[in-house]
């Protein structure tokens, strides 16, 4: 993944987010509105905008085609008005992030003499609310976590607890087959996007040495998150 502060440099030196030119007989502005300064997607969202003020006729493109397109708005002829501030919109889909990493993307904008661009990172990871996500960082320079990992503790005695995620398209959650789950449930396994609790029960660890530990995969389009599932061992009530 490329360093946040790389690419903010990267974009300044294409014009600046903000660029006007103000004469004696026309006015010239290029700013984007949105994402300022940049916009995270987690893996599985495939859409979202580019929103930008001009004057002038412009062009965008993607610096990476092979997963952000522009569906909506790659250019447009504008009869100039140097009292008409235009606010546009771009329409970018994303391919779902499968390769566990964060990515970056860049959707420049030309227009007149100025050059502008919305950075946006998607993640390799979904968004996972319950377990909370230990994020993995590249360095400590980055500012965007690389990936992440996932891991529900509870205590032996423990009875139920959740799984808590948003996601935007639908989604299942099943046990790995190759670990033990006999002694954990699932609410169910299947669902649609949005915020979702899916409750998940376990038969108290009356095993006072070892703690048991299972995993559970979360798919959504196409996206897969193992989360661990580790239930310690027993108090031992004789201590």
């Amino acid at each position: 993944m490329n360093r946040f502060c790389l690419i903010c440099v990267s974009v300044a030196c294409l014009s600046f987010f903000f660029s006007c030119n103000k004469g004696d007989s026309d006015n010239h502005c290029l700013d984007v509105i949105y994402p300022s300064p940049y916009k995270v997607l987690y893996a599985d969202q495939v859409e979202d905008s580019l929103i930008f003020a001009t004057f002038d006729s412009y062009e965008a493109f993607s610096n990476q085609p092979d997963w952000i397109t522009i569906t909506a708005g790659a250019s447009h002829n504008i009869s100039y008005d140097p009292m008409n501030l235009y606010n546009l919109k771009i329409l970018l889909a994303f391919a779902p992030n499968l390769t566990g990493e964060t990515r970056t993307g860049i959707v420049q904008v030309n227009s007149y003499e100025y050059s502008t661009a919305g950075v946006f990172y998607q993640t390799g990871f979904l968004n996972i609310n319950n377990p909370s996500p230990q994020y993995v960082y590249a360095s400590s320079k980055y500012v965007i976590p690389s990936s992440a990992t996932f891991e529900l503790q509870v205590a032996g005695e423990s009875e139920t607890d959740s799984i808590c995620f948003t996601v935007s398209q639908p989604w299942t959650l099943n046990f790995d087959d190759n670990t033990d789950h006999s002694w954990a449930t699932l609410e169910k396994v299947s669902g649609q996007e949005g915020h979702n609790n899916v409750k998940l029960t376990f038969t108290p660890n009356s095993d006072t040495n070892n703690a048991r530990t299972t995993t559970l995969i979360l798919k959504s389009s196409g996206v897969s998150n193992l989360i661990t599932v580790k239930q310690l061992a027993a108090v031992n009530q004789e201590e």
